[in-house]
């Protein structure tokens, strides 16, 4: 039997070995995609406190890359890193460390959201050591992303709000327990809810989802309360129509941020991506789709807990199906990971209810050593830990990986460029030509319109006597057809031991560079 003493030792052993996977050659990769964007604006942020990327090739503000809003998007997270910039030099690791903290934490709000739900201490060390070897989470804690830090503020929220319905207030203070006994809430909660929820929607809009999860659930319990009581009068009843009034007024007084949310939404369309995203922290999709149906049934037979049935299971499955077939974006991880956190409370649930089945099927059979090795057999069928044995994976890359070594590329870069060299790429990563100075011809990117074209190419030759092309896969959308026939038919292709992966290095007007045909 878990007491309280054992159950906190064994939550810190989970810490730790969370932390190791978080903090361990936390700067090996390189920065990629958005990393960049937070490191020059967060950067940016600590030299002039003001929102404003960074341009490390100058050591300035940044005039190429400006863009307001994308410097200001998730402020809270992006504080904390320029924070850490007054203390620690701006490397990748130092960068990262913010996530990788969050990260922790994160297995915390796990174990403690759990615990809320279940009440149970067995399935809340479950689920937080679910969490600590989540491939998501470590991915996401090794990112200078915001979405560490969106994952436990968003499951933090969605628990508090939770147990404001179904928690009773057990404290000495006289008017809350009034308020619980005469309007079943449990006021601490829902100003905790509250308090944490525009933190989490300063860090990202996806915390919008939470109240249509939330406001399913309680819509659900109303139309239940009814007909158990025939009244809707109730707490579920009265907040569903009060939220129903909240958003006509919204549209009417609000119009502007409804629409900011509400562009965002296309009717309907597919991502069914979205669905093996959400449970690639397993061994096999299969396997995390039956435990986390398991831990659904296992709790809508225990009368007791069908409100936290209902609520993990709408928290969980409401927004999964606005991903699929409402969202207007690409089909990322990234984007579904927030919800992540409900799939690995029920998960948790349902294998710890595999191993009481497996307990009670052997009945007086059952002894320590059997269940020993049926615990560890079962959690080994659970988590996909072949991603640790990956070639590729975010502690280590090779020229076989996904993302190029930008550091390693623009190290070579700095290293063989002349004094009249012009470089030809995306500006957002001056992170790894610091203090070069070199003149960049920028292209691409959330506001572009227009491809780099042959034309541009050419005025670029004439107007510079030798300079740098270098784009990587995802960058082709940015560049015509014909710019990447003409530089390979006329400019040198670089190969080096620094230039390998899904990347592309040409340049021209060099002495052992093929000479551009006019």
């Amino acid at each position: 039997m878990l007491d309280w003493k054992r159950t906190i030792q064994i939550l810190a052993a989970i810490l730790l070995i969370g932390a190791a996977l978080r903090f361990y050659q936390l700067g090996e990769n390189s920065f990629v995609a958005d990393e960049f964007l937070d490191i020059n604006s967060s950067y940016g942020y600590h030299q002039t406190g003001e929102w404003r990327a960074w341009d490390f090739n100058f050591g300035a503000p940044s005039v190429m890359n400006e863009n307001a809003p994308r410097d200001e998007r998730a402020a809270p997270y992006k504080w904390q890193v320029a924070a850490l910039f007054s203390v620690l030099p701006p490397t990748e690791a130092t960068a990262r460390t913010v996530s990788a903290l969050w990260g922790v934490f994160a297995i915390l709000v796990v174990f403690w959201s759990a615990w809320i739900f279940t009440a149970r201490r067995d399935v809340s060390l479950v689920a937080a050591l679910i969490c600590a070897i989540s491939i998501s989470a470590i991915i996401f804690s090794r990112r200078l992303r915001m979405y560490a830090m969106f994952f436990p503020l968003y499951l933090a929220a969605a628990t508090a709000f939770y147990a404001a319905y179904e928690r009773a207030y057990r404290g000495r203070i006289q008017v809350l327990k009034v308020v619980s006994e005469r309007y079943g809430i449990h006021l601490p909660y829902l100003v905790l809810g509250i308090g944490i929820l525009p933190l989490s929607l300063s860090v990202h809009q996806m915390t919008a989802h939470l109240p249509l999860s939330v406001g399913a659930y309680l819509l659900i319990r109303a139309v239940l309360a009814y007909r158990e009581t025939g009244e809707w009068k109730n707490k579920y009843g009265v907040s569903v129509g009060l939220g129903i009034a909240g958003v006509i007024g919204a549209i009417f007084l609000l119009p502007k941020t409804i629409r900011a949310f509400t562009q965002e939404l296309v009717f309907f369309d597919d991502h069914f991506g979205y669905l093996s995203h959400a449970l690639n922290d397993f061994a096999t999709p299969m396997i995390g789709a039956a435990l986390i149906t398991l831990g659904i049934a296992i709790l809508f037979r225990r009368p007791d807990a069908r409100s936290a049935a209902w609520y993990l299971a709408l928290a969980y499955l409401v927004p999964l199906a606005m991903a699929i077939f409402l969202w207007r974006r690409n089909v990322g991880p990234q984007y579904i990971f927030f919800i992540q956190s409900f799939g690995m409370i029920l998960a948790a649930i349902g294998l710890v209810g595999l191993f009481e089945l497996l307990r009670d099927a052997l009945g007086a059979r059952w002894n320590f050593r059997i269940a020993i090795l049926s615990l560890v057999s079962l959690f080994l069928l659970v988590p996909n830990l072949g991603y640790f044995f990956e070639e590729n994976n975010t502690y280590h890359e090779t020229s076989t990986g996904g993302n190029p070594n930008y550091r390693k590329v623009f190290a070579y870069v700095k290293k063989e460029k002349s004094a009249d060299d012009v470089l030809i790429t995306r500006n957002f990563r001056n992170y790894y030509w610091s203090g070069a100075a070199l003149p960049v011809i920028d292209f691409g990117g959330e506001l572009s319109r227009e491809k780099l074209s042959l034309a541009d190419i050419e005025r670029i030759e004439a107007e510079h006597p030798s300079g740098w092309l270098i784009y990587s896969g995802n960058d082709e959308d940015y560049i015509s057809s014909e710019v990447e026939r003409y530089v390979e038919q006329n400019w040198e292709r670089v190969s080096n031991a620094n230039v390998r992966g899904d990347i592309s290095v040409f340049r021209f007007g060099h002495v052992d560079s093929v000479a551009p045909a006019r």
